[in-house]
């Protein structure tokens, strides 16, 4: 596992199972919604402060399975629709998610590459499974998922 890029391979298991007890499946975008939350908290960390997200808004198709991103966040971040701090926008083909640190100078925009996006559509209608897909998003390093941006 990369060093600090990563967080440990039993955290984020860990992680994800929290998630599948939430969402319900196991699955590629639920993963990759799980990994956008946990990258960003890690970057926009300050002083120890583990909650430290005021607010999240994300760009994504809002049709399954895209849309199972929006769990993963809201288990990681604890930005939720429920308490205002998730919004959310319909975007016919980005996924984006734009994080906002509670020190509102800090702001982070993660973009799934959309190539790796391509390629779990292309794997689901070989018939590779949700299991799989999830397994392979779970283990790729953050910089193949993720085109990162801060202001």
């Amino acid at each position: 596992m990369g060093g600090n890029s990563r967080m440990s391979e039993k955290k984020l298991e860990s992680v994800i199972r929290d998630a599948v007890k939430l969402h319900g499946h196991l699955g590629p975008f639920l993963v990759i919604g799980v990994r956008m939350g946990t990258v960003a908290k890690r970057i926009l960390a300050s002083s120890g402060n583990k909650d430290n997200l005021s607010r999240v808004i994300v760009k994504v198709p809002l049709r399954t399975p895209y849309s199972c991103i929006l769990d993963g966040i809201q288990i990681t971040t604890k930005c939720t629709i429920g308490n205002q701090r998730l919004k959310v926008e319909d975007s016919p083909e980005e996924i984006t998610a734009e994080f906002q640190a509670q020190d509102a100078n800090k702001t982070l925009i993660l973009s799934t590459n959309p190539r790796i996006i391509g390629e779990i559509e292309n794997a689901f209608s070989r018939g590779t499974t949700n299991e799989e897909l999830a397994e392979r998003i779970a283990s790729a390093a953050e910089e193949q998922l993720f085109e990162l941006k801060r202001r």
